[in-house]
């Protein structure tokens, strides 16, 4: 074994004790909360859901919180409902935690195999994730379910793209963007998506009773106002939130002009990074300005919002770390994870409490701005070399990185 590969091998071991380690923590935090019954979770909301769904009973209390989501989350949910509630906690974090891993797998893998760069991703992912994975948030499963999905595309698998994306959009709604940017950019996907989410729309017939069904979607369309109406007008780590904070109040007819301009915007990017550049990094700047337009544009972004671009970060710090040997991209990227992680930690010290929320946005936009720039010049350096292991090559070496 060479030299590179014995150090490649030994990070890879390093990237896996991170996840265990995660998972460790976890659990006894959990199993700790639960034995002096002073719970951090949002599953009892899910779990409430799956029972009053069975019952005939309504999801929504309309009051932007609780259960904010389809009614397919009751039904998704119920394999881990259905068990004893310590053992319900636990299986579900741990099943969110085996996926989200999974997904760093594959991405790696994707973009290069060196054990480094899994060590690196997974380590910003898992500590982005720590809040996330404490509360049960299922945004732990859709980041991982979305990053599975987006590595299928890359290799043309479109029916288990179909299945990830569908099977994650029904345990939470953000997840249409990424349905949406698909269904454009890859015409393989567009009937396959509009067949999958029909069958996510007719699933809750085939379990309740029809007159019961259509009054969860009426209800659950009016709770959706109703929690974007919250998002609007409180804290939240958005642009918008930390705009807010910075004593700037957008309108809300700004907001809606602002959100669709980001969006095609953000549509046109991955357009010419799935034209121009090999389908692994294509796939990889899909999810990630994806991830960015969520990150900074849904009205009800949390600080625990952000262990989806987790990976996005990681991957990234990966690139500038190890082929780049970059130390300035090294070094801020490192001060974005940071800030990112003590996000409120740091902002309480200058801002009240309930503003404690705009360090992790406007890191995010600085990544943004950063990712579209590396778009840019990856497209013109795969024109410069149109092969396609070329491209791959020069795709993470630029010169104008170079230290």
């Amino acid at each position: 074994m060479s030299v590179e590969s014995s150090l490649s091998l030994r990070y890879q071991k390093a990237g896996w004790l991170t996840w265990a380690a995660l998972t460790v923590v976890v659990t006894l935090v959990v199993a700790r909360s639960i034995a002096i019954g002073d719970e951090r979770s949002v599953t009892p909301s899910y779990r409430s859901a799956v029972w009053n769904w069975f019952a005939g009973e309504p999801l929504y209390n309309m009051q932007g919180h609780g259960f904010l989501y389809l009614p397919q989350a009751a039904l998704v949910f119920a394999p881990w409902a259905m068990l004893p509630h310590a053992a319900s906690e636990l299986v579900w974090r741990w099943s969110m935690i085996a996926v989200l891993a999974a997904s760093v797998v594959r991405l790696t893998r994707l973009l290069n195999r060196d054990g480094r760069w899994f060590f690196a991703v997974s380590a910003v992912t898992t500590v982005l994730a720590w809040g996330c994975a404490r509360n049960g948030q299922s945004t732990l499963l859709i980041t991982g379910m979305m990053i599975l999905a987006v590595a299928d595309l890359s290799e043309q698998r479109w029916w288990r793209a179909t299945l990830l994306l569908t099977l994650a959009f029904a345990f939470k709604p953000l997840v249409i963007v990424l349905i949406l940017l698909a269904g454009v950019l890859y015409p393989h996907m567009s009937w396959r998506l509009a067949l999958g989410m029909a069958f996510v729309a007719v699933l809750p017939f085939l379990t309740q009773r029809p007159e019961y069904v259509l009054s969860q979607y009426v209800a659950c369309q009016e709770n959706l106002k109703i929690t974007f109406e919250v998002g609007e007008t409180g804290h939240w780590a958005q642009l918008f939130g930390m705009l807010q904070v910075a004593g700037i109040e957008i309108p809300s007819t700004a907001r809606t002009a602002t959100r669709l301009v980001a969006a095609i915007g953000t549509l046109l990017a991955c357009w010419q990074g799935v034209r121009k550049l090999p389908s692994p990094r294509a796939a990889f700047y899909l999810f990630a300005l994806a991830s960015c337009y969520l990150m900074l544009f849904n009205s009800r972004t949390e600080g625990n919002t952000y262990t989806m671009i987790g990976p996005v970060y990681g991957a990234l710090l990966a690139e500038a770390a190890f082929p780049q040997r970059n130390r300035r991209a090294t070094g801020w990227l490192i001060a974005a994870v940071v800030l990112t992680v003590a996000n409120y930690e740091l902002a309480v010290l200058v801002t009240p409490r309930p503003s404690a929320i705009w360090i992790s946005p406007l890191v995010c936009v600085g990544v943004s701005g950063y990712l579209v720039l590396r778009l840019i010049q990856e497209i013109q350096m795969t024109a410069c070399h149109p092969s396609s292991g070329e491209a791959e090559t020069v795709a993470v070496s630029l010169p104008s990185q170079a230290a």
